[in-house]
């Protein structure tokens, strides 16, 4: 019964050495080998547009100063103090401040438009169209910043004591 037992032992001792390897060929000629090196891409997934724009607003109270032809200096023959109609507005009252704290570019484009009764009264921008680079990589304080100045031209004939609406500006944001 012993021999029994040993033989089995021995048979399965042995079955158990006989492992099957996979080895790389080895060149016998300088000794070498090689394998292929595999990778595999995960996304790790996308960065949504975030838009954030601050638009900073001058009072936008204008005074219309009309044309005087001033006093009649008999001596001259000519007026004295003659002056042209005019507009005029406090200092930055006409500003337009726009900033981009946007991970993208943005295009501020700015519109003057008349309020009806109005249509005699324009207005201009010393820059109608802003382009702002992205905030991306920009401390807050530093963030892409520009400005505006509107310009009103043409004849006001509203003669009440409070300030008239007389029209809007609209900034309007497009993604760059």
């Amino acid at each position: 019964m012993k021999k029994m037992i040993s033989i089995i032992l021995a048979l399965m001792l042995s079955l158990c050495m006989s492992i099957t390897a996979f080895a790389a060929e080895i060149n016998i000629r300088d000794g070498s080998t090689s394998t292929d090196v595999k990778g595999t891409y995960v996304s790790g997934g996308s960065t949504a547009t975030v838009y954030s724009v601050d638009v900073v607003w001058g009072s936008m109270e204008f005074t219309y100063t009309d044309a005087f032809t001033g006093t009649w200096n008999p001596v001259t023959h000519e007026y004295d103090g003659a002056t042209s109609a005019a507009w005029s507005c406090d200092e930055n009252a006409n500003k337009i401040t726009v900033t981009n704290h946007s991970n993208t570019s943005v295009f501020a484009s700015l519109i003057y438009s008349p309020k009806e009764g109005f249509d005699g009264i324009s207005g201009s921008f010393s820059k109608s169209n802003i382009s702002l680079s992205t905030a991306a990589g920009v401390s807050p304080e530093n963030a892409p910043t520009d400005s505006s100045l509107l310009t009103l031209s043409g004849e006001l004939s509203y003669a009440g004591d409070d300030p008239a609406v007389i029209g809007s500006v609209t900034v309007e944001l497009l993604s760059d």
